[in-house]
């Protein structure tokens, strides 16, 4: 016993020093970051966009699942990935409850469906589900999580990360609810960000609902939309500031109705959903 001990004590300085040197890294990585940013250093969309279609092709990396929310992954176990669909939609009836509610969801979209966290949990209050995901992979898997609880019809729609907009014709007529979970921190630019406003506000009948989901920025260098390195900052890629979200949220053809702060949960911090409304037509462009 006193032989552990002297062991254990003898290690002690060593497993210090070499939490010391991840923290030290961990801060000088984040510097690193804020003053590029500070720089104004940042990749170009094209590229950003071609890197992010690598990332989830690459289905060898070890954060691949996590990312993608399949059900086993090394941080999302059984109870984690119930606890995704189950909140989300909880969160969705508390926001809908301010339009009277929509215990029918009707036809239901779920952009980014990934390994079916989400399509669970909603798909058995939906006649239809329509899961678009730019993996097979994750699609096939949304399937099986879904055939396992829930008969609900799913329709599969794969989609390139370069070109999301091909979705909408392979999308089986208008939908009543647009879902965008755990998404649009993923994309590769704000700007690309809007576009999926823009294909949800075409993919809604007039009334229909889109319940999104977003990373806020508050100010700080640290918070900033990236535009750098995305397999590195994957789940931090891309930030919006409050207000400007929920205007350009209108100027793509969806009326904000209401808005919640999440800024912490089991998963990461600064989440905010907004509960948006299918008003009429685009405003015309220029």
């Amino acid at each position: 016993m006193l032989q552990e001990m002297v062991r254990s004590s003898a290690r002690t300085p060593t497993v210090r020093a070499r939490a010391a040197a991840r923290r030290a890294r961990r801060r000088l990585r984040a510097a690193t970051d804020n003053g590029l940013l500070a720089l104004g250093v940042h990749q170009s969309e094209p590229q950003l966009i071609a890197d992010a279609a690598r990332y989830w092709a690459d289905e060898d990396d070890p954060l691949w699942r996590d990312q993608s929310h399949w059900r086993g992954g090394q941080m999302i176990d059984d109870a984690q990935f119930r606890r995704i669909g189950d909140d989300h939609l909880a969160l969705f009836d508390q926001l809908a409850a301010s339009v009277g509610g929509r215990a029918d969801l009707g036809r239901v979209l779920d952009w980014g469906c990934g390994g079916g966290a989400n399509a669970v949990a909603f798909a058995p209050r939906a006649s239809e589900y329509v899961g678009v995901d730019v993996s097979p992979t994750s699609l096939a898997e949304c399937r099986r999580q879904l055939s396992a609880v829930d008969g609900t019809p799913f329709v599969e729609v794969p989609v390139s990360v370069a070109d999301p907009e091909a979705a909408l014709p392979r999308i089986p007529g208008a939908v009543d609810l647009f879902l965008c979970l755990y998404v649009l921190e993923l994309v590769p630019t704000p700007e690309y960000g809007l576009r999926l406003l823009r294909i949800a506000q075409q993919s809604l009948r007039p009334g229909g609902l889109a319940f999104v989901q977003f990373k806020y920025a508050t100010g700080t260098l640290g918070t900033r939309a990236k535009r750098r390195d995305y397999r590195r900052h994957c789940s931090n890629m891309t930030t919006y500031r409050l207000e400007d979200f929920w205007t350009v949220a209108g100027e793509a053809g969806l009326a904000p109705i209401v808005m919640t702060l999440v800024p912490e949960n089991g998963l990461d911090r600064r989440y905010a959903y907004l509960l948006l409304e299918r008003r009429g037509s685009l405003p015309a462009s220029g």
